[in-house]
Formats: structure tokens, sequence, C-alpha cells
């Protein structure tokens, strides 16, 4: 089950949107400055599917919808798998041995840019669209993209404040999956 609760404030000339998401005893708080900042990534900008995929017009991407290992309607069974850099890497070939997802068996780890794609600029905790994709984790999300000055790092993005930093490939962290629909 997910309620979510909405509260404006308003604080020193600013107002802020807070969403309160209560999923399978899971709570975030996710707060946004709809009236200060326009939305980056608009619900009219993907196509949302009964298969558990999103297709974001803007970009020709597809994503699954929850984060891999989260399921339902509003991604709100299963628990967050956790992977590191090499594993997540290994992950969409070995779900295709298992079968297919949505019809399709092209799924790959998004790059940095790609995965930034779908950052909403005007919320945090998650920096997402959560009428798109429910129940996003705060944590960090693996992209495929290795960092150039130590070889040992990859990027990541954090779904709290949106931002993309590198981590020690050891490190364990969630998957989004995503396929070119042109494909």
């Amino acid at each position: 089950m997910r309620l979510t609760i909405s509260k404006a404030l308003f604080f020193s000339g600013f107002s802020f949107a807070i969403n309160f998401v209560v999923a399978t005893n899971t709570y975030a708080v996710q707060v946004c400055q709809d009236e200060n900042i326009l939305a980056s990534t608009p619900s009219e900008r993907f196509l949302q599917e009964k298969n558990g995929t999103v297709t974001d017009k803007k970009t020709g991407l597809m994503w699954q919808q929850c984060i891999v290992g989260l399921d339902g309607n509003n991604c709100d069974s299963g628990d967050a798998a956790e992977f590191s850099w090499g594993e997540a890497l290994l992950y969409p070939s070995q779900k295709e041995s298992r079968g297919v997802y949505a019809g399709y068996n092209d799924w790959r780890i998004p790059n940095i840019r790609e995965l930034t794609s779908i950052v909403e600029a005007q919320c945090s905790s998650p920096s997402i669209n959560a009428n798109i994709f429910p129940n996003t984790s705060l944590g960090h999300v693996w992209s495929s993209s290795p960092y150039s000055f130590y070889p040992h790092y990859s990027w990541y993005l954090d779904f709290t404040q949106g931002s993309h930093t590198y981590s020690d490939r050891m490190d364990k962290k969630s998957l989004r999956l995503v396929r070119d629909i042109s494909n």
C-alpha cells in the first residue's frame, strides 16, 4: 500500500510541497519546490505502460519503473537488490538467461548521463518524479560509466539530492535498468 500526504509550507518567501510517502513500512519524505523551480521531468514527458515500464518521450529510453528487486504497481513489494559495479554490469545478461522482462531482452545499465536524465530538479528525498517512478529509494544507483581518474571507481547517482559522484566498484548500490526504444 502507498499513501501520499501532501502539505504546502511557506518559509521566508519560499514555498515547498512536502509529500509523505508510506510504502511497506518504509517512510520517505519527498520535498518539492514546485512553485519556485520548473519540473525537469514532468509526468507528460513519460508514457507509463501496464507492464512495469516507463518510456521517456524526450530521450527515447524505456526504463524499468521499479528499482531491481522491487515489483508491483507502486514498486511496493520485494526488497531492493544491491550489487557491486561488476555484479551490476553482469546482471542484465544474467537476467536475460532467466527470461525477458516486459517482452524485451535488451535491458542494460544506464550510463551516468542517461541516469541523470530522470532526476527531478525541483524535488529531493528522492529527487525523481515519484508519480512515474514510485517508491524510489534514497540510496545510490550504479551507472555503467567508469571513472577515468581512478580505475577502481565508477559513477553512481544519489537520488536523495539528485547528485552524481563516483565510488569504489566494490561498494554495493541499487540498479534501475534501461533500454533504447529504437532496438
